[in-house]
């Protein structure tokens, strides 16, 4: 099968997306089929795998990452694309690549199907602080967006209802992400201590994830301060970045805990594992995930969970075994902390059942042919358009590529 990924973000830009669309093509490439990458350029970045279209774009959107809009493209280009011999087009990331994705898959008149990645109905502060677009507004948008899909994908339950929910009609596949339980659980410690300079005995309590507001990081800290007031010798240790950077450790100062929290920013992908090593406590308050991969992550790693009480958690964590699902309350989740790092037996206990549980994600050849799955039905149910209206479709999209042109022109002087 040959298939066409577009996507609004990708390597080097670390995220959920990123990992989730890494992965599954490299597994798809594993299982004999070829997979085409449609991403953002990135300045001074060149990739080392084949297969990759990167195509110029514009910043649109200040976020982490950021939104790009696709400045397109030259005439070789349209061409190539025009003659790959796809057979469906997966967009990743509902942005300008996704819509670009659609006319792709309009003009060659083959199914498009869609992975819904993000509940974005939590991100429209990043817009006009929130001002002007609305969560029911985005939530339109999604509805018309995947009402025009052939078929949608969502990594879990949380979000197929999400979705429904919005309105969307058309048949919604959940196949989760998956974590690749190799890389974790076995890394050697030290390299967190080492990076922030601490001796090897202090506790470290670590919480990974973009640095935005939907991740809910001021009530993490704020959480901190309080067990700061109980319990003299932990870390919070924050790896990310993002745009509420300055606004997190301006926090931090007025709280005068400047001394506890650390954060490191971004960390590659190649270094995770040994960032999860170093850690005994793994804390996540946010309640705008659909799957959490870094949620995963630790608990391949062997951490104990205390997260936010959230569905999309509820297939990792169970309450009890391998860690806690707390209403977001710094009170109690302070509580729960302290508690947990005051019982080394019951963290070890917790963490050797919170591997057990990841291994429900660590399938990725049976999650990739479930992914398979879901593209050969929808090919099967395809009709495709009748020629005229695939005609106007294509000439749609010539027009649309044409103006782009012009204003790449405009962006270049």
């Amino acid at each position: 099968m040959k298939i066409g990924y577009f996507t609004d973000t990708y390597y080097p830009q670390l995220n959920g997306v990123t990992i989730s669309v890494g992965q599954f093509a490299q597994m798809l490439r594993k299982q004999g089929h070829t997979v085409y990458i449609f991403a953002p350029k990135i300045k001074d970045y060149n990739d080392n795998e084949g297969d990759i279209f990167r195509i110029r774009s514009v910043k649109i959107i200040s976020s982490e990452p950021e939104v790009m809009m696709p400045l397109l493209l030259p005439e070789a280009s349209m061409r190539k694309i025009f003659n790959l011999d796809l057979d469906i087009v997966h967009a990743h990331g509902n942005g300008p690549f996704s819509f670009l994705g659609y006319q792709v898959a309009k003009a060659k008149n083959i199914p498009f199907v869609m992975t819904f990645h993000n509940l974005h109905t939590k991100y429209t502060h990043y817009i006009f602080n929130g001002k002007v677009i609305k969560p029911r507004m985005v939530a339109a948008g999604l509805r018309v967006f995947g009402n025009i899909c052939n078929s949608v994908i969502v990594p879990s339950e949380k979000m197929r209802r999400e979705i429904q929910r919005f309105g969307v009609k058309k048949p919604i596949f959940v196949v989760p992400n998956f974590v690749d339980m190799s890389r974790f659980g076995n890394a050697e410690k030290g390299y967190l201590h080492t990076m922030l300079g601490l001796p090897l005995k202090t506790p470290l309590i670590l919480s990974v994830g973009r640095l935005g507001k939907e991740k809910n990081f001021t009530f993490l800290i704020k959480t901190f301060a309080k067990l700061c007031q109980r319990e003299k010798s932990s870390h919070l240790v924050i790896v990310g970045q993002g745009v509420e950077e300055h606004a997190l450790k301006k926090l931090v100062h007025t709280l005068h805990i400047t001394d506890r929290v650390h954060f490191t920013g971004s960390i590659s992908s190649s270094e995770m594992p040994k960032v999860y090593a170093d850690a005994k406590l793994f804390v996540f308050a946010s309640v705008s995930e659909t799957q959490g991969l870094c949620v995963l992550e630790a608990a391949a790693s062997c951490l104990p969970l205390i997260v936010a009480k959230d569905l999309a958690y509820q297939e990792i964590v169970e309450d009890g075994k391998d860690g806690f699902m707390l209403p977001l309350n710094q009170t109690i989740f302070c509580k729960t902390m302290l508690s947990l790092l005051n019982d080394p037996e019951t963290l070890h206990r917790f963490g050797q059942q919170a591997r057990k549980h990841a291994e429900a994600y660590s399938r990725p050849e049976f999650l990739t042919t479930q992914l398979v799955n879901c593209y050969e039905t929808t090919i099967t149910n395809y009709h495709g358009a009748p020629l005229t209206k695939n005609y106007l479709q294509r000439r749609y999209l010539v027009n649309f590529l044409r103006l782009t042109q012009r204003l790449q022109k405009f962006f270049d002087e």
